[in-house]
């Protein structure tokens, strides 16, 4: 059991670094990666112009049973709004001039089934 969650959280470290990568190139700023809270964890937090994105990235090498974007549950929508919130509060996250910024929750599913990963990116999504 241990090898396999060691082996999942392999590949789910490779994809949050290249949807990292991906969205950098993209001119969003990095501010946060796997920021827990007890009520949900955010894989990326980022910055694109005035708007904070808070994004969960799927990553699969099998998408026999269900494709990345696909696997995102109502539940796991709730904690990552949940965790959202409390990035909000969190004293340590000061938003500049304390101005309430403009939230955007995306995903990115990163396909690892062919010899150069493909990615996804659905902003907005929920």
């Amino acid at each position: 059991m241990g090898i396999l969650k060691d082996r999942r959280r392999e590949v789910g470290d490779f994809g949050e670094e290249y949807a990292s990568n991906y969205l950098q190139k993209k001119g969003y700023s990095i501010v946060g990666r796997n920021v827990r809270y007890r009520v949900g964890e955010i894989d990326i937090v980022a910055k694109y112009g005035k708007e904070l994105h808070f994004i969960e990235v799927k990553t699969r090498k099998n998408i026999e049973f269900m494709p990345p974007l696909e696997s995102i549950t109502e539940r796991q929508r709730g904690r990552i709004k949940r965790a959202a919130e409390a990035y909000l509060i969190d004293s340590k996250n000061h938003i500049k001039d304390h101005m309430q910024p403009i939230c955007v929750f995306d995903v990115i599913g990163i396909d690892l089934t062919t010899p150069e990963p493909s990615i996804e990116f659905v902003e907005d999504a929920f």
